[in-house]
């Protein structure tokens, strides 16, 4: 017969797994030891672009290493470390197809003196930056991240361009929902067809029976294929609620809704 302990703290292990899971994955801790991590020469640091992150010193004693990231849904993000006995930092780097930096993000910073330190805490494709520095007020600051194509965008500067609204699944039904083809689906369709990604996609629930909005930002879209998506999209149905937005931003959408109510469109 099982012992009824070990049944019990096995319940309170598994209760606090899903805990960690589901408030995000704390990966870049200074100290951590990544098994695919590759060491960078000076020549590699200069060719990437990384002197932009800070000087290369290994004659000083610093090491530094890359490492691949299958954390985010997209692949050209990885980690860069800097390691010395008294000071290491990490960043969250953003190359190019020829491997060249296009954006970069410290995500961890620690020194003997203690006086600035830098934690992330990375969730699907976004990146919350916590950092602590006694020479600012406040000393303690929290910055949420969004992964886009080529950069690393403040949640909060997140803008909007067009959204499409739906009523109540029923009583009676909202005519916009009998659509030939669904926003996810259209979504899918398009950026196969177009060789583009549309990531910056947000649901507002708005009601008991279904009623929501879908908030889309054409982030690093021309106005060509801007225009080229809003036209297609509007020849799927005549009952569409659909809109352009010249600026409405995530801050907004804060403002005017519950937070638990903003949810990524997967």
């Amino acid at each position: 017969m099982i012992d009824r302990r070990v049944v019990f703290f096995v319940l309170i292990f598994l209760i606090a797994l899903k805990i960690s899971y589901a408030q995000g994955f704390s990966m870049d801790s200074i100290g951590k030891k990544y098994a695919n991590r590759k060491v960078l020469n000076k020549s590699d640091w200069l060719r990437k672009g990384f002197s932009l992150l800070e000087r290369y010193k290994e004659k000083d004693g610093f090491s530094y290493y890359i490492s691949e990231i299958n954390k985010f849904n997209t692949s050209n993000v990885f980690l860069v470390q800097s390691i010395y006995l008294e000071e290491s930092s990490h960043w969250l780097v953003l190359l190019d197809s020829k491997g060249k930096l296009l954006d970069f993000l410290n995500t961890a910073y620690d020194n003997s003196e203690g006086f600035l330190g830098v934690k992330a805490h990375f969730f699907e494709e976004e990146v919350v930056v916590e950092t602590y520095n006694i020479y600012e007020k406040p000393e303690e600051t929290t910055e949420n991240y969004i992964i886009s194509e080529n950069r690393f965008l403040l949640k909060k500067d997140l803008i909007f361009e067009y959204s499409e609204r739906y009523g109540s699944s029923c009583c009676p039904k909202d005519p916009a929902r009998n659509q030939k083809i669904g926003l996810k689906e259209f979504i899918s369709k398009f950026e196969k067809e177009n060789a583009i990604s549309l990531k910056e996609t947000y649901m507002v629930i708005q009601g008991k029976e279904g009623e929501k909005t879908y908030y889309l930002s054409f982030k690093g879209w021309s106005k060509k294929m801007k225009d080229k998506f809003i036209k297609e999209r509007r020849s799927n149905s005549l009952f569409l609620n659909w809109s352009t937005m010249k600026k409405i931003t995530y801050n907004y959408l804060l403002k005017n809704n519950r937070k638990d109510f903003i949810r990524k469109m997967n």
